[in-house]
């Protein structure tokens, strides 16, 4: 199994003003569709500079994200979503994906956890759709 070396980071810059401009909003449902799932998007930017990251990895994690869609309410959602944070801390930690995907990741779901239960479940389905586009543009730039 290929091991990702935190030392050697792929274009991380473009991923890390991503994460900046995440950061810089009030909670995710604030971040515009188009922003994240336009061509050039932040899903796409993302994407392309994750050469490292293996496909197998975003589409477990990815699964993990689907099965908590399924529920409807914040309430049922919550405890997988903040057990998804370890699972991702432990996939950096054995090398399999890179820390600045992980931050990403956790930047991410900061925002989602925000507001009422409403809010949150209105940022987490905001969270889903920059999710899938990552996958989208990850399979379109790295067709493994």
């Amino acid at each position: 199994m290929a091991r990702y070396d935190n030392k050697n980071r792929s274009n991380s810059n473009e991923i890390k003003e991503v994460i900046n401009k995440i950061k810089a909003l009030d909670k995710l449902s604030d971040m515009k569709t188009k922003d994240f799932a336009d061509e050039g998007g932040y899903a796409d930017l993302v994407a392309r500079n994750s050469s490292d990251l293996k496909t197998n990895q975003l589409r477990k994690f990815f699964g993990a994200v689907r099965l908590m869609e399924q529920k409807e309410t914040w309430e049922e959602i919550e405890p997988e979503f903040y057990l998804l944070k370890p699972k991702l801390a432990v996939a950096v930690g054995r090398g399999n994906i890179p820390r600045v995907f992980y931050e990403l990741m956790m930047a991410t779901m900061r925002k989602v956890d925000v507001g009422s239960d409403e809010d949150k479940l209105e940022s987490f389905k905001i969270f889903v759709g920059f999710f899938e586009s990552i996958v989208a543009y990850h399979k379109f730039h790295f067709n493994r």
